[in-house]
């Protein structure tokens, strides 16, 4: 039986080149629109591979030639243990189609155990989609074989790699011919010894579970450390929904937490409400709540026709429960459009940047109507939504003309993850980046990872957003530069090489639900190319790797912390240095430097700040105080005992920093 689901059916309507020039906007509500399939998407590995070129000083733990995890919600991948120590799965794939599974490293302290370069699987047999969670020191792995049902491996020390295989067979499912077991795109979590899974049935047309397509059901289980096994109990539908109600779940758009005694599994789907599913006696009972109403309930794919464009969910959400048991959730948000009956497919809008959270203290979203949705709208009604980042600190969003947005089938701000724990609440999520920080071989919007706190557990959100996947190995146009690129009238590909370099996409963030040692500790996945490439094009199928970045974060930080030191004269060190920005017009010469180079730059006030010449591998060669006077200044820095090659220098007070590059000769 076929079980490789359709990718995006159409592509952009745009160029995949830039073109002459670029937008100040807020939002990109009049975006061409993108074909989407309702169930979710795999497509076929790359026949043959292309290495790409590492980054070494980052921390990767992973290598794939598999360019996505999910095809909406990121399930569980990463569980940080008290002692400590850190496991951590995702979709891996070698240079064949037969090679994907699961991915697995384990963190013991000290060091990652695994080597970060191997694409070795958990499994003995063909699948994807692993998710983890463990039950005291066993770690358990779903993943989908997209045949008959879910493989289940279990180890029983964790970090031994001792896994034990077996199978759970979903709800036979018959189209009328043939009958499928199959379950897909599972998501795992647990309490105590309890296990509690959630997985869609088979996703082929006509394929019904009690009237629905692609039926998201629940499973409980227990797990017997002694027999090293998990007894299932018969599934649920999720909601007890009826077809009535929801005609199709679709891939991958739902989330799962548990803790102590409590579970909450929430849906936030394109083509029906969002709903909590909430039970407080670890699994037994549940008890259903409307978070976010659809505009057209009952909505079908092949009967409703929408073509007023709604504002939706995108069906990439989140859920985690705080120390009381209250949910806290979060879902991006697009449009919808469906005015073709017969194509099952219905259009997105990827350039609607929001994303909304929610917790069991606030008011349902209930008053439906085309903008009740809108980011604009749950704004002025006191919602707190993600918005895309101004990341220049000039107070403008860009959007570059014709440049495409690489379809993850999630609108511009998406893909939450959250964590709620001792009164916080941390949101971490991926973003289209600001120009100019965009994949110029491509034409196309890098993504990036951002986090944002709630210090008074959700009621209120202040402080920076903390671009946490920035790349310090970057190069970036300086404030000169940036502002004689923008008075121009015309933008050429060489002009945005010399603007940004070495940038890379940063997607599908994984985070541990738990705080450990003070420490937020996530994983992503990062390349050089903007967007999924399991596509086919004129010489077949041809991928570059991916890699698994591990990051790890004082909690504390989130808010405060922007991981950048040169973006655009840093405005996002802190909210005093883009308020204030005391340095500007900084340069050098001569450049290239045999010998000494000059280093002017402008001050807007008396400082002590301190001057670095750091190389390409972030560390720092020569370091001097500086008293910096209002006005104009000039350092002078000695260079002829520093070996040939590129570096970064940065002149850095508390209340601002600039950068340039250097070339020694």
């Amino acid at each position: 039986m076929k079980k490789i689901l359709l990718a995006v059916s159409a592509l952009f309507l745009v160029s995949a080149v830039f073109a002459q020039g670029v937008v100040r906007t807020t939002d990109a509500k009049n975006v061409p629109m993108v074909k989407k399939t309702i169930t979710g998407r795999e497509t076929a590995e790359p026949a043959n591979v292309i290495p790409m070129m590492r980054a070494t000083s980052r921390n990767y733990i992973g290598t794939t030639y598999y360019d996505l995890q999910t095809n909406g919600s990121m399930a569980p991948k990463m569980v940080a243990h008290n002692d400590g120590t850190i496991s951590s799965v995702w979709t891996t794939n070698g240079s064949t189609s037969s090679s994907r599974g699961t991915g697995y490293n384990y963190f013991n302290g000290t060091s990652w155990i695994n080597d970060a370069s191997s694409t070795a699987r958990i499994e003995n047999a063909r699948c994807g989609w692993g998710t983890l969670t463990c039950v005291g020191d066993a770690e358990i792995v779903a993943a989908h074989n997209g045949n008959d049902a879910l493989l289940i491996n279990i180890c029983p020390q964790k970090g031994t790699n001792n896994w034990t295989q077996t199978t759970l067979q979903g709800p036979a499912v018959s189209n009328g011919t043939s009958t499928s077991t199959c379950l897909l795109w599972p998501q795992l979590a647990s309490s105590g010894n309890v296990v509690h899974l959630i997985a869609c049935t088979e996703s082929d047309a006509g394929y019904l579970y009690q009237g629905i397509q692609t039926c998201l059901v629940y499973y409980r289980g227990t797990y017997d450390a002694s027999s090293n096994t998990i007894s299932w109990e018969s599934p649920r539908i999720v909601g007890n929904v009826t077809a009535s109600e929801i005609s199709a779940f679709s891939g991958d758009a739902y989330a799962i937490a548990a803790k102590n005694n409590t579970v909450a599994i929430f849906t936030a789907n394109t083509s029906h409400e969002a709903f909590l599913w909430k039970s407080t006696d670890n699994g037994v009972n549940f008890t259903k709540t409307t978070v976010a109403a659809h505009p057209y309930p009952g909505y079908n794919e092949s009967t409703t026709l929408v073509t007023d464009t709604p504002y939706v969910a995108d069906g990439a959400c989140a859920v985690a429960l705080d120390d009381q048991g209250k949910a806290h959730v979060a879902f991006g948000l697009t449009r919808l459009l469906n005015d073709d009956l017969t194509d099952e497919t219905y259009s997105y809008f990827p350039g609607v940047c929001g994303m909304v959270y929610w917790n069991e203290d606030m008011q349902p979203i209930l008053n439906v109507g085309r903008n009740t949705l809108d980011p604009d709208t749950l704004l002025a009604a006191g919602y707190q939504v993600f918005m895309r980042n101004d990341l220049t600190g000039d107070g403008h969003v860009y959007f570059a003309e014709n440049a495409e947005m690489p379809s993850y089938g999630v609108s511009g701000v998406s893909v939450p993850q959250i964590v709620a724990e001792g009164g916080n609440v941390y949101v971490i999520y991926t973003q289209l980046l600001d120009f100019p920080f965009l994949d110029v071989e491509n034409g196309a919007y890098f993504r990036g990872v951002f986090g944002q706190k709630s210090s008074d557990n959700g009621n209120t959100w202040s402080g920076a957003t903390s671009w946490l996947s920035y790349n310090n190995e970057c190069y970036y146009i300086n404030d000169w530069g940036w502002t004689v690129l923008q008075e121009e009238d015309t933008f050429t590909i060489a002009d945005m090489r010399d603007a940004v370099e070495i940038e890379s996409e940063n997607m599908f963030p994984a985070v541990a639900s738990h705080i450990v040692n003070g420490k937020l500790n996530m994983s992503w996945q990062n390349d050089y190319t903007a967007g999924s490439e399991i596509k086919e094009n004129s010489v077949g199928m041809c991928q570059r790797e991916s890699l698994i970045y591990f990051f790890s974060i004082d909690a504390s930080e989130i808010g405060i912390y922007n991981n950048t030191d040169e973006v655009c004269q840093g405005l996002w060190l802190d909210s005093t240095a883009v308020a204030n920005r005391i340095f500007s017009g900084m340069k050098m010469y001569p450049n290239p430097a045999s010998e000494s180079v000059n280093i002017t730059f402008s001050s807007e006030e008396n400082a002590n700040a301190i001057l670095s010449v750091m190389n390409l591998m972030g560390q720092t060669v020569y370091n001097m105080d500086v008293n910096v006077y209002e006005g104009y200044n000039m350092v002078n820095v000695p260079v002829n005992q520093l070996p040939a090659g590129i570096y970064m220098v940065n002149i850095r007070s508390n209340k601002g920093t600039s950068t340039q590059k250097l070339i020694v000769r």
